[in-house]
């Protein structure tokens, strides 16, 4: 099991299920591995958004330009689809946060998309 944590900014789409991916400089899930979404993690306030399952785990690399990813077929949309899935408005606004965050003018790393699985209270089997 592979525990994620998310800023707040992004705690609300996570939970929803608005946004559905992540990216990282690693690559920290592999497809068909159990997920805990969290946000807040070590600190008192953490709190778990989601039980969910890796769909996809594969290269991504991001510029102002545009978006070089490891399989594009995967990737129904434009980078403006590709931007919200990750819980930004449009990719102008993904690439804002992403370069200001890692100071650069290119980001490679890893997106790792999930699918949302239900709670499973406690006692009840699968």
């Amino acid at each position: 099991m592979v525990a994620i944590n998310f800023s707040a900014q992004f705690a609300d789409a996570v939970a929803s299920g608005r946004k559905t991916q992540t990216i990282r400089q690693t690559a920290r899930a592999t497809a068909g591995q159990a997920l805990q979404l969290y946000t807040g993690q070590r600190t008192k306030a953490c709190r778990k958004l989601a039980d969910a399952v890796c769909i996809d785990c594969t290269y991504v690399g991001l510029t102002a330009r545009g978006v070089t990813l490891g399989d594009k077929s995967r990737f129904p949309g434009d980078i403006d689809d590709f931007a919200r899935a990750d819980g930004f408005e449009d990719y102008a606004a993904m690439w804002k946060w992403f370069s200001e965050r890692y100071e650069t003018n290119s980001f490679t790393g890893n997106i790792i998309r999930w699918q949302i699985t239900p709670a499973i209270r406690q006692g009840e089997s699968k």
